[in-house]
């Protein structure tokens, strides 16, 4: 093999290296992670669900951005948001549900994964 031949499939080698390494870097769900925890509570009465989500380590970029409301397997109600006020917080909605009813509430972070929170009416 010529020094050229030799020059120019290292230089490919060397390339093809470089590229896989600095896409590992700049992934687009680097340090990425779904919401930690999601709690619920429900009062009977003032018909109020009260969403609790903890979401660590998030930023302008990185943040809650869906809380979806589902009642007995339905969906009843989505949100978007643009940001996410601190660590763990608590979003309150508007529910007519009654004993019985099964209510599950699923927050979705912007940037990879969600995670999900359920409760039977009582």
């Amino acid at each position: 093999m010529s020094d050229k031949k030799k020059h120019s499939v290292i230089f490919f080698i060397v390339s093809i290296f470089a590229v896989f390494t600095v896409m590992s870097f700049i992934s687009s769900g680097a340090g990425a992670h779904p919401p930690k925890e999601v709690l619920l509570s429900y009062d009977l009465e003032a018909k109020a669900l009260s969403v609790t989500v903890t979401h660590t380590r998030f930023s302008a970029g990185h943040y809650i951005d869906k809380i979806e409301i589902m009642k007995n397997g339905t969906s009843v109600a989505s949100h978007s948001y643009t940001n996410q006020p601190s660590e763990t917080f608590t979003s309150n909605y508007t529910l007519d549900a009654a004993r019985g009813d099964v209510i599950e509430v699923k927050a979705t972070c912007n940037k990879f994964g969600s995670a999900s929170g359920k409760i039977t009416v009582d």
